[in-house]
């Protein structure tokens, strides 16, 4: 338990002090003046003012935030004009580059972590004639979970047929009709295992429920640099078509609330040192494209206001910001009901996964 509390801790912090560092940096860069610069929320645990600002770390450590000074929106009747630090007072494009600035330092931060992790370890091997036809994991549910199959082992005939490679693997799995008997090595030990036909899910009949172990090669940091920022486009790419699809097929969308982040920081925690890290960038790109979605009270909504007091040289009106912030904030309620909602189905009311026998390309970041 408490391992998995300080995961929590370390995966969301850099996530949340980029975002907000980055929101700081704009204002500094702008001559916005910034009065607190708070990680966490509630009560004030630590803190230290240097120059106009009040550096803060606070009991809840699930968030933070940049407070600039003076309001996000000069009312109409004031008396005064807004003062020239002051955020407000900026115009239209310097207060834009601001509100984003948050999310696109989320950017940064992930691709800083896809590039070292592909310098580090390489990029994987994606073709399946390439790949040795050696077990990565066994799925549950299905029937190589019945089997002696172990991380590691290398299959080396299916029915008595020579394989090589994945390829040839997935080719005779896909022929497979009746019983099916492997041959596969165990360190320098021979074993064959079968297969009944009944013990094959009759949704999935082809489907033994085993992964390719990666394979991963080495390549030049200015690579692995293109690689880091070609994920945050995949990642995001991927997100947006999945969300998109599930919009024009009318299906509810797979959204991971608290709880589901959580579990998953908690199952990356007992995994190993690069699936952890890789998740902090992966975490990284969603906050990021999730502060940027035209959600009134969400760094995107407020964007969309001052695109929209560039074109038209003003700004809407208190009433129509007050109301938008309402139906921002009654989104952002429903959203969190429905991913927590999900969150619990998927987690303590499991069903059978969809496992199936995939390639590297399918199973691990890749181009």
């Amino acid at each position: 338990m408490l391992l998995s509390v300080l995961a929590v801790l370390v995966v969301l912090s850099p996530i949340v002090i980029i975002h907000e560092f980055g929101h700081f940096l704009a204002c500094r860069l702008t001559g916005i003046r910034v009065k607190e610069f708070s990680f966490g929320f509630g009560k004030i645990l630590w803190h230290k003012k240097k120059g106009d600002t009040d550096y803060q770390i606070r009991a809840i450590p699930f968030g933070g935030f940049v407070e600039p000074a003076g309001p996000m929106f000069h009312p109409e009747n004031a008396k005064e004009s807004p003062k020239p630090y002051e955020f407000a007072a900026k115009p239209w494009y310097a207060k834009f580059f601001m509100v984003v600035n948050g999310a696109l330092f989320n950017y940064v931060l992930a691709a800083i972590i896809f590039s070292v992790l592909v310098f580090t370890q390489g990029v994987p091997q994606t073709d399946p004639e390439k790949l040795p036809a050696t077990v990565g994991s066994i799925a549950e549910g299905y029937p190589a979970e019945k089997l002696d199959l172990k991380e590691g082992d290398t299959i080396t005939a299916v029915n008595g047929k020579p394989v090589t490679n994945w390829k040839e693997l997935s080719d005779a799995l896909q022929a497979r009709t009746g019983d099916l008997t492997l041959d596969y090595t165990h360190g320098t030990q021979t074993h064959t295992a079968t297969v009944k036909e009944v013990d094959f899910d009759p949704a999935h009949p082809q489907t033994l429920g085993v992964q390719v172990l990666p394979v991963y090669e080495k390549v030049a940091w200015w690579k692995a640099i293109g690689e880091g920022i070609y994920q945050c486009y995949y990642w995001t790419k991927l997100s947006l078509v999945s969300i998109g699809k599930s919009f024009s097929q009318k299906k509810a969308p797979e959204l991971a609330g608290p709880i589901g982040i959580v579990n998953i920081i908690h199952q990356a925690a007992h995994s190993n040192w690069v699936n952890f890290v890789f998740l902090i960038g992966l975490l990284s790109v969603a906050v990021g494209m999730f502060n940027l979605f035209p959600i009134p009270i969400l760094d995107g909504g407020y964007a969309l206001v001052y695109l929209w007091e560039g074109l038209t040289h003003k700004l809407p009106t208190e009433k129509m910001l007050t109301r938008a912030a309402n139906v921002g904030l009654g989104i952002l309620v429903l959203l969190v009901v429905y991913a927590s909602y999900s969150d619990i189905k998927r987690i303590f009311f499991k069903s059978k996964p969809a496992a199936v026998e995939t390639t590297q390309e399918e199973q691990h970041v890749q181009k």
